[in-house]
């Protein structure tokens, strides 16, 4: 009886021994492995580069629209029917270029009539003074024959002036932009005749931030691109900034563009290049940078092996980072694969 009991209980024990000693046994081949994987796996590929001296500036870029420097709108000086209109829209004109004609008889007609009444006030005037001479006519008849000549003198210089107005001319040199009369148009004093563009002196608004102005000066200049001219540039020049913002906290910066194939109301692009570093300072990558640029670092290989190394960074261009301190010319910098290593790792370099 206590045998059929026994020999359950000696088989129970060795099936619990051999699989507690199963378990011993995976685990100590597991940690072999693991130990034989870290052996293998010491030495981190890297690819690596050498300090180079180039020119590195920030650049600000800010979006803006062309116009151009003198924009003339024309208004007519005197009332009358145009009866001939001599320019038109998209026409080019000069200075003192006759726009259109005005109807003119009447004033003509006035002129004539006028100046046969300044014929008989100068005789009435000189008939007066003879007689004031010899006392015939007292001083008050004199001054009132003086004051009718002068009141016909200048109602003919009225009447000419008017005369002259109906006669419109460009005031300025440019492109006719718009026209808004035609023939049979009756103008009155104020009526827009036509607005005139300068196409060859062009000027570029744009607004910038309170950071950015700061950095800009009159006199700098800017490379302009437009979508228009693909591949192409221009070139401007600083030549006024606001000395207060706008409600929105911007600032206008007004350029003078070179104008070769540019127009008035061309969307456009200027590009600043500010802060330019020091040519004795080495530069690398950006992706070089580790720990963030709080607190700036970079993996130097030193004998096969990548060592951290603090440093100091000045301007950037979003590809290229200033190394003010921290490295020498002679060190080769980790680009890529630093995500792997330590401090002290075993490098192989895959670009050398």
């Amino acid at each position: 009886m206590k045998s059929k009991i026994v020999i359950p209980i000696i088989v129970t024990v060795s099936i619990v021994g051999l699989i507690a000693w199963k378990l011993v046994d995976n685990k100590q081949t597991i940690d072999r492995n693991a130990e034989l994987s870290l052996t293998v796996n010491t030495v981190v590929p890297v690819m690596v580069e050498k300090p180079q001296y180039i020119d590195l500036s920030e650049k600000i870029s800010v979006n803006g629209r062309i116009d151009s420097e003198n924009e003339v709108a024309v208004y007519s000086k005197t009332q009358g029917i145009v009866i001939r209109k001599h320019k038109k829209a998209g026409d080019v004109v000069s200075r003192r270029t006759v726009i259109a004609q005005l109807e003119n008889n009447v004033i003509r007609e006035n002129i004539r009539l006028s100046e046969l009444d300044l014929a008989k006030a100068k005789k009435d005037v000189e008939r007066f003074q003879n007689l004031a001479s010899i006392g015939a006519v007292t001083v008050r008849e004199l001054e009132d024959a003086q004051i009718t000549l002068r009141s016909i003198e200048s109602r003919i210089t009225d009447l000419q002036d008017q005369l002259c107005n109906t006669t419109i001319t460009s005031p300025a040199s440019g492109v006719i932009n718009k026209d808004y009369f035609e023939e049979g148009t009756l103008l009155s004093v104020g009526s827009s005749v036509i607005d005139i563009v300068d196409n060859k002196a062009l000027r570029m608004y744009a607004n910038v931030t309170e950071k950015e102005v700061l950095k800009l000066k009159t006199g700098m200049e800017a490379v302009i691109t437009t979508d228009v001219y693909p591949g192409s540039t221009f070139t401007g020049r600083i030549e006024a900034i606001s000395p207060k913002s706008n409600d929105q906290y911007y600032y206008s910066v007004e350029l003078v563009l070179n104008h070769q194939g540019l127009r008035p109301g061309m969307f456009a692009t200027a590009i600043f290049n500010v802060d330019g570093n020091n040519r004795n300072t080495p530069v690398v990558s950006r992706e070089a940078i580790v720990g963030g640029m709080k607190d700036p670092q970079v993996f130097v290989i030193r004998d096969s092996k990548a060592y951290k190394v603090a440093v100091q960074v000045g301007i950037s261009d979003g590809e290229y980072i200033e190394i003010t301190d921290g490295i020498s010319p002679d060190d080769v910098v980790v680009k890529s694969g630093q995500i792997n290593l330590i401090d002290g790792t075993e490098v192989s370099i895959l670009n050398l």
